[in-house]
Order: structure tokens, then C-alpha cells, then sequence
């Protein structure tokens, strides 16, 4: 699926019966290499109307500068809610428990693992469509953690663990997608949306065959306007801190008792998959294939450098590092007729490189990733000609802010 099979499911998912938003970091898409670019914007509009925060399988995308501060380790303070007297909604079938208030409705969707909950007042519409109100949530064996590396997000832990990544729209930079109304004059009547990616560890349960290992929860929370988001988001942080596994899962991480891969056993891949957040934001994202061998563990420390004419580039971060841990074969990059799919999980890797085209770096560079035992591969850097030509006709500017090269996420 790719960015625009996204962006025209999520508008018609706005106004459809049944909606089934897609959350960031979210969809649990299998992604090929694409045989020619495809760039895509990605405009704060369908950011508001379902977070999409995809690469499913683009080779490059623009849209608006993004205008959220740099990545921070904390979700602000929200007002405590008390949850006594809640009543619990399970799905054995797909290892969620969560409590909502009493009165609020609970809708399935049709979407394997989805539903959606609304405020009393809102019941009514919740029957018919998208709730003025909603909190979505899909367990149905969705992406790991995180995909595309958005601007904007927080990390945080649930009660139970669960580790998660956070992103809120900003309504001040909402813009109108083609053919879709223009946004309220009035910031506070335009819609709001906070997005959980959630990891859950690894179990079999409600999963496809294919998904079976590391998967993530991801939970959609929309708000018509600024008065509803002040008036319920405090409850619905409440209801996604309630979340947790009917059954325990173990370690996304996978299992360390496992014997540790040979070199011979693993290699780089890079599959052609970059893309930009925003123009001003490249990333780069691969994975680790298996070359065979007994079950084992992997744990490397991979490291990217951004190089001009065979020379280091200057910039913040660079080079950047990352540890990538889990089992091969089960979290190894495959081929599915002939084209590699992306399936997320612990040994999916990716960069972003901010603000790549400030004087003084901008021009073609290279991107050399090297790993334990002197593995390496190399891939192209950012081009203006990949989001000249997309649909908003952005370019990426120097905005007199840092260029910085880091891991995500």
C-alpha cells in the first residue's frame, strides 16, 4: 500500500460509515521496493484526520515544512482521572483488555481488531460514522513501533511496561487537501488527533502467519474541534493507560538464551526505501536478511555517516549509531515474489536527517551504513527533484536551523 493508497483511504475513512484509521506508526503494511520514485504529500490535513505516518513502501514523499519541536522523552501532564467503576472491553482474540467510562459506547468496526469508543452524547453518531469524539483502537497485529520518522512525537511507557510513541497534530498548520473543504478560519473548529504506537511484544494471537513475532497496538484519539479535545483527552489518556495484554507476551527484543549469529548467518539490506517527512526531513530504512543457519539471536551495533566525495560531511550527529536486537530467521527481511517486504520489528532500522539541505551540505551526498564484522552498504542521499515534483510543490529551504543526522526511533 502505498502513501496515496493511504492519504485517499484515510479521507474517505472521514466520511465513511465505517471508518478504520490508520495510526502512526500503525499500519501493519507490507512494503516492497518500488520501481520508480513515488513522491507523495502528506498534508497536515490527513496528519489531523488519521496521524499517517507511513512509509508503506514509497521511495520518497514531501508536504509542508514541519514546524514541531525537535523529538522530546516525556508526554505533557494531562489532568488525573480516576478510573474506579470503569467497565473492561476484551478481545481475547487479538490479546486486548482496556477500560472505558460506564456510559461511554463501544463500537467494532469492521477492521480485524478495531473499535472504536465515544461518549455517551456521541452514541448515536458512533452507530452512523466517525464520532465527533473518538478513541480508536487496533490490535489486530499492526507495525511494531513507530515507521516513518514524523517530527513531533514523545516516548513513554504504559503502567504495564509497554513502551510507545506519541504524536499529537498541530491544528495551526492544517491545510486542505486536493479536492477535500479548506480548514475552519478558526483554529479552535479545526479537528485534533493524538496517535499511540504501542509495542506488545511478541505473540502468535489474532496475528496472520506473516506477523507472527513483534507486533504493536496503535490507538487513534480525534477530536472534531479544540472544545471537545479540552473537554474529553484527559479520559481518553486515561483509557490507553489502561490497556494491557490479557496474556502476557514476551520481549519484542526476542530471545537472548538463543545462540549468538555468526557473521555468516546475517547481512545488511537496503531495499530502496527513503522518504521525506515534510521536505525538510529525509529518512533511509532497511532491514537484516538471514542467510541461513540455525535459529539464533542477533544483537549489532549498526552505524550510518552522510559522506561527500568520500569525505565525512559535517553535520551534527554524524556518523550515528544504533543497536538492532532480535531472532533470526523469524525478524529477517524476506523477498515475496521478487520484491522485498518490509514487515517492521526489532532488526527494521532507519535514519533521519533533518534540515539536509542547509548551505554548506546541500548537494548529492552519499550514506554508507556499516555493522559489526565489517559489513557495510552504501545508498544516495536526499535530491530537491524528489519533493520539486510532489503535490504541493514544496522545496526544502535553509531555515537557519541544525542539520542533524540521528536514529529513529
Amino acid at each position: 500500500m502505498t502513501i496515496e493508497d493511504r492519504v485517499r483511504r484515510v479521507l474517505a475513512q472521514a466520511a465513511s460509515d465505517e471508518p478504520s484509521p490508520r495510526t502512526a506508526p500503525l499500519a501493519a503494511v507490507r512494503r516492497r521496493r518500488r520501481r520508480r520514485p513515488v513522491v507523495a504529500g502528506v498534508v497536515a490535513m490527513v496528519l489531523v484526520l488519521a496521524a499517517v505516518v507511513g512509509l508503506a513502501a514509497v521511495r520518497g514523499r514531501s508536504g509542508p515544512p514541519p514546524a514541531t519541536p525537535a523529538p522530546s522523552t516525556s508526554v505533557p501532564p494531562t489532568t488525573v482521572v480516576s478510573t474506579a467503576g470503569w467497565t473492561a472491553y476484551t478481545d481475547t482474540d487479538h490479546n486486548l483488555r482496556l477500560r472505558h467510562p460506564a456510559a461511554w459506547v463501544v463500537r467494532p468496526r469492521h477492521a480485524e481488531g478495531t473499535v472504536t469508543l465515544a461518549p455517551p452524547e456521541h452514541a448515536g453518531k458512533a452507530l452512523a460514522r466517525q464520532p465527533p469524539f473518538a478513541v480508536t483502537v487496533t490490535a489486530g497485529g499492526g507495525y511494531y513501533v513507530g515507521e516513518a520518522p514524523e517530527p513531533g512525537f514523545t516516548r513513554g511507557r504504559l503502567p504495564g511496561g509497554q513502551a510507545y510513541l506519541r504524536f499529537e497534530s498541530d491544528p495551526a498548520q492544517l491545510q486542505a487537501a486536493p479536492g477535500r473543504p479548506a480548514p475552519a478560519a478558526n483554529v479552535a473548529d479545526r479537528p485534533r488527533s493524538a496517535t499511540w504506537s504501542i509495542d506488545w511484544g511478541r505473540d502468535c494471537k489474532g496475528i496472520r502467519p506473516y506477523r507472527c513475532g513483534p507486533h504493536g497496538v496503535g490507538i487513534f484519539v480525534s477530536a472534531a474541534s479544540t472544545a471537545l479535545w479540552d473537554r474529553y483527552l484527559a479520559v481518553a489518556e486515561a483509557i490507553v493507560e489502561t490497556a494491557e495484554p490479557v496474556t502476557p507476551t514476551r520481549p519484542s527484543r526476542g530471545d537472548r538464551g538463543r545462540p549468538a549469529c555468526r557473521p555468516d548467518q546475517w547481512q545488511l539490506v537496503w531495499p530502496g526505501e527513503h522518504g521525506y517527512a515534510g521536505s525538510q526531513r529525509f529518512f533511509l530504512s532497511g532491514g537484516i536478511q538471514s542467510l541461513g543457519g540455525p535459529p539464533c539471536h542477533l544483537r549489532a551495533r549498526l552505524q550510518l555517516e552522510v559522506r561527500r566525495a568520500g569525505r565525512r560531511l559535517p553535520l551534527a550527529g554524524n556518523p550515528a549509531a544504533r543497536l538492532v536486537e532480535g531472532d533470526l530467521p523469524e525478524d529477517g527481511i524476506v523477498k515475496d515474489g521478487g520484491s522485498w517486504v518490509m514487515r517492521g520489528g526489532p532488526l527494521f532500522w532507519s535514519w533521519y536527517w533533518d534540515e539536509w539541505c542547509n548551505q554548506g551540505v546541500e548537494g548529492p551526498t552519499q550514506l554508507v551504513l556499516t555493522a559489526d564484522g565489517g559489513k557495510r552498504l552504501r545508498a544516495g542521499g536526499p535530491r530537491p527533484a524528489d519533493i520539486a515534483g510532489g503535490a504541493l510543490g514544496r522545496t526544502c529551504q535553509d531555515r537557519g536551523r541544525p542539520s542533524r543526522l540521528a536514529a529513529w526511533p
